[in-house]
């Protein structure tokens, strides 16, 4: 078969469209490629063919480019893909996990948060038809170990390093992190989980994968590092000296900005959304506010607890967690009655057993803790207060009473004008989506369970009965169990109502309207509750309600905040990454908005309050964009947009070759030309399980030649293929096709190496009738062989030679980084030596000049002392040096394995 045959063929069945029969190869070419489409390649997107052919997504160039960056890292340790959110790090990993397999190297480790562990499991399976294996306690044997699998392994950050012991024992062929950031902390020493889980992966491959590599200051982007690899940025004393933020600039200098941009180009992968664009279709999310006014028994209701919560003390709220508990009861107290009143209730009660027990002097009770509160774990480690002081009889007695009467209020509130609002809202939009033939469904987020069964039963009342799917930490808690209700919201209910445990791991491209029944004060939650629509793949605008009390003046401003300066409901990417890294976790934002409600009662103060927020935080913003910018994780966008088109041609023409060649063996030897990784496997397999084939002799088709060969047309000559295997730190095989050309005088001459590729794209049939005169090449063919092997090895030297310069260079930036530290402090003993001398020459004073003397022969003793500490740390430092070196240079040694795997004689015509 022709190659524009086959090539049209691969990209008619690409599309999915029907594809023509493929006819029988001859032997010798069924040969040829059973071994070419499980060659191992060094080039990056030559390797991934098989990954990309599996896929069944819309390939990205981008998402190529990171994959085979990553691929290509692994020999060093990996890297980190650092896109922006909603590019698909998922899949670039994906790929790189697929190609992997391919090769053989199947013992792959997956640590993703626990609620993204079965969309891992999802999308391996759908989209790389890979099957992966989810580890968690309830998989946990009493003997043998958890992680030794036969596929890929996915479990949580937490359950990896509490298992660190049994993680370490498997010589894992890649360790992929999601959501990394969340490791952030790995280096330091209170960090339990990224001390355990820097320790058991040592020495792996790993890809890192996080949209927000750096959040708010450099260390985030050190513990990342040192995650990966510790010789990138070297020790934390030498990576303070080295990058600090000049306060001046709010970024970096010049010099420390070029440097770690060198240091962090080889392992950091990141691609911006506006720089795709022309690749990839984001659709537009669009806000709408419903308006609502609470009733005089709502507001009164309201304006109570306010107070009460505004107290400096107050004696039903556990004083070390005031801070976290009153946020808690806030968020309570904004989402409905339902979700108040019982809190209120279970709040006097404690407090009342509490008093009963200070009357008989026994041991004070635990104070209350609402359920909602574990939703805010991560305000939790950050916020803390000062213990409390002693309370009186006749306060408890008080609040009592006055905890009693507020609950009381908010049960007698049957009707909740927000609740009303959404009825509106959902009847209104629903019709506006059938008029544009939109799926009429609704994912909607409330930040308490109680207020998530009131809707339920509000919508069930109102039209939605057996309509709706719910959600919550405790609901679809394991991973089948969020599949099946994903599958349920798709395919049979119209509403979904989450808590904020939904706010992760769903991908619900499905749906296009996005409710916040309840708003939450964190920009990143919000993000990520819209993120859940609005990510790739999305085919319609996003449209994102919220609801607004503009009575109350907090709550306007702060939606103002959220809407116009964070963008965070219109427009086609919502809050930038910059934006909502500058602002940490959303933690600090958070605060600064209770202190606003906790201290501030009058509009005026509400609105100062609110300008000195926003100023504050288009600063810190600003200083943060500058800084990212300047460091590590842009790349100009018009490099990456030629880099990125590039790419895309190459994909395209891997992807059409091996498809090709796929389609070609499978058809030939299975009868069924199908490109898929187990039929090229079997196909292979046949193929290379028969006795080894005698000489071909072919009939090829001279009219394929380029024209610059066409003179060979009417020759006739030996053609042999080896495969060369090449090792060193960047191993690779190789096919060679040695042509051996007949001369006129009968002689025969070795055609370039690169000419006899061609002979592969030649359409060919066995040749029956003629057989060639009897000559010995065997002279000839070992010359041209030794020529190639030559070329092949000068080619692999080169090549790592390039590697081992890296590593070479890594290794004496981390031996002079781990130095630092020590030389620094004997610069500082020297220098204080000098200065005591200086003392003792300006000592007038004999018994004074005495201790000065005894001071100055004091620190010239510990400057020696350090001095020769010094000079024994670098001959350590050195020799280890040394030793990884030469470990390197003994492993990128060329060394060369070659093997005939088919022969044949030809005729051109």
């Amino acid at each position: 078969m022709s190659a524009a045959a086959a090539t049209a063929t691969a990209v008619t069945a690409a599309r999915g469209e029907a594809a023509e029969p493929v006819r029988p190869l001859t032997p010798f070419h069924e040969r040829l490629l059973s071994e070419e489409l499980t060659l191992r390649s060094s080039d990056s997107h030559q390797r991934m063919a098989n990954a990309l052919s599996e896929a069944k997504v819309d390939l990205n160039p981008h998402q190529v480019e990171a994959a085979s960056f990553a691929l290509d890292s692994l020999s060093r340790g990996g890297c980190m893909l650092a896109d922006e959110v909603g590019l698909g790090k998922t899949i670039e990993a994906g790929l790189a996990i697929g190609q992997l397999i391919a090769e053989g190297k199947t013992r792959i480790l997956i640590l993703a948060p626990a609620t993204l562990r079965a969309q891992w499991n999802s999308e391996l399976k759908e989209k790389f038809d890979l099957e992966s294996v989810l580890v968690d306690g309830r998989t946990v044997r009493a003997t043998g170990n958890c992680f030794d699998q036969p596929f890929p392994v996915i479990c949580s950050h937490p359950f990896a390093a509490n298992k660190a012991a049994l993680v370490s024992e498997i010589p894992w062929d890649l360790v992929v992190i999601d959501e990394a950031h969340r490791l952030r902390n790995a280096h330091k020493a209170g960090h339990k989980t990224g001390q355990a889980l820097r320790a058991a992966l040592s020495g792996r491959p790993k890809l890192l994968l996080t949209a927000t590599p750096l959040q708010n200051d450099l260390m985030e982007l050190f513990g990342l590092m040192s995650l990966l690899d510790e010789q990138i940025l070297g020790p934390e004393h030498a990576f303070r000296t080295r990058y600090q933020v000049d306060p001046s600039c709010g970024g970096l200098k010049e010099d420390a900005v070029a440097e770690l941009k060198e240091r962090l180009a080889p392992v950091v992968q990141r691609t911006l959304r506006r720089q795709v664009r022309e690749y990839v279709r984001y659709t537009n999310r669009r806000s709408i506010v419903e308006d609502f006014a609470p009733s005089p028994e709502e507001q009164d209701l309201y304006e109570k607890v306010s107070e009460y919560l505004r107290r400096s003390e107050a004696a039903a709220i556990e004083p070390g967690k005031k801070t976290l508990l009153t946020l808690c009861y806030r968020k309570l107290l904004a989402s409905s009655t339902y979700a108040i009143a019982p809190t209120l209730r279970r709040l006097s009660d404690n407090l009342e057993k509490r008093l009963e027990a200070a009357k008989l002097g026994a041991q004070a009770m635990a104070l209350f803790e609402p359920e909602e509160a574990k939703q805010f774990a991560e305000e939790g480690e950050e916020w803390s207060d000062d213990p409390a002081r002693p309370t009186s009889v006749r306060t408890l007695q008080n609040e009592v009473w006055e905890l009693k009467q507020y609950a009381d209020l908010a049960d007698s509130i049957k009707v909740n004008a927000k609740g009303e609002a959404l009825k509106r809202a959902l009847d209104r939009t629903f019709t506006v989506m059938r008029a544009h033939q939109w799926p009429e469904k609704a994912l909607i987020f409330t930040e308490s369970k109680r207020t998530q069964q009131y809707l339920f039963n509000l919508l069930s009342a109102n039209g939605y009965q057996g309509k709706i799917s719910l959600l919550a930490g405790d609901l679809a808690a394991t991973p089948e169990e969020r599949r099946a209700l994903v599958d349920e919201f798709r395919n049979r209910s119209q509403i979904l109502i989450c808590t904020e445990a939904g706010a992760e791991g769903l991908n619900l491209q499905f749906c296009n309207l996005v409710v916040n029944y309840d708003l939450p004060w964190n920009p990143q939650r919000v993000e990520q509750r819209i993120g859940r629509c609005h990510r790739y793949g999305q085919q319609r605008d996003v449209l994102v309600i919220n609801f607004l009390n503009r009575q109350n003046a907090a709550d306007a401003r702060l939606f103002e905040l959220l809407e116009k300066k964070l963008n965070l409901f219109d427009g086609v990417f919502g809050a930038s990454d910059e934006i909502l890294g500058a602002l940490e976790s959303g933690v600090d934002f958070e605060r600064r908005v209770l202190d606003i409600y906790q201290s501030c009662r009058h509009p005026d103060e509400i609105n100062a309050a609110f300008d000195k927020l926003r100023s504050d935080m288009e600063q810190r913003i600003s200083t943060r964009m500058t800084e990212m910018r300047s460091v590590v994780l842009e790349r100009f966008d018009g490099d990456v947009r030629r880099k990125l088109k590039l790419a895309g041609e190459q994909t395209k023409e891997v992807l059409a070759k091996r498809q090709q060649e796929a389609r070609a063996l499978t058809g030939s030897v299975l009868g069924k030309g199908v490109s898929g990784r187990l039929q090229v496997a079997k196909a292979a397999y046949a193929v290379r399980d028969r006795t080894h084939d005698a000489i071909s002799y072919l009939q090829l088709d001279a009219a394929g030649l380029p024209s610059r060969l066409a003179r060979l047309a009417g020759s006739e000559g030996w053609w042999f293929v080896y495969k060369f295997e090449l090792s060193g730190l960047k191993p690779e095989e190789k096919l060679v096709h040695l042509v051996l050309v007949r001369e006129k005088d009968g002689g025969f001459r070795a055609l370039p190496v690169q000419d006899g590729a061609h002979f592969v794209k030649l359409a060919a049939k066995v040749e029956k009738r003629r057989q060639p005169e009897g000559v010995s090449v065997s002279l000839l063919q070992e010359q041209a062989l030794l020529a190639a092997k030559d070329e092949l090895i000068r080619a692999a030297e080169r090549r790592n030679a390039r590697e081992l310069d890296r590593a070479r260079e890594r290794a004496d930036r981390y031996a002079e980084d781990c130095l630092l530290e020590s030389r620094e402090a004997v610069e500082h003993t020297r220098d204080q030596w000098i200065d005591a001398r200086k003392v003792v020459a300006a000592t007038e004073d004999p018994a004074e000049r005495v201790k000065a003397r005894a001071t100055a022969d004091r620190l010239e003793r510990e400057y020696r002392k350090k001095l020769a500490s010094l000079r024994n740390e670098e001959e350590k430092r050195y020799a280890a040096k040394d030793r990884q070196i030469s470990d390197l240079v003994q492993k990128s040694k060329v060394t060369e394995k070659r093997s005939m795997i088919a022969s044949a004689y030809f005729w051109l015509s």
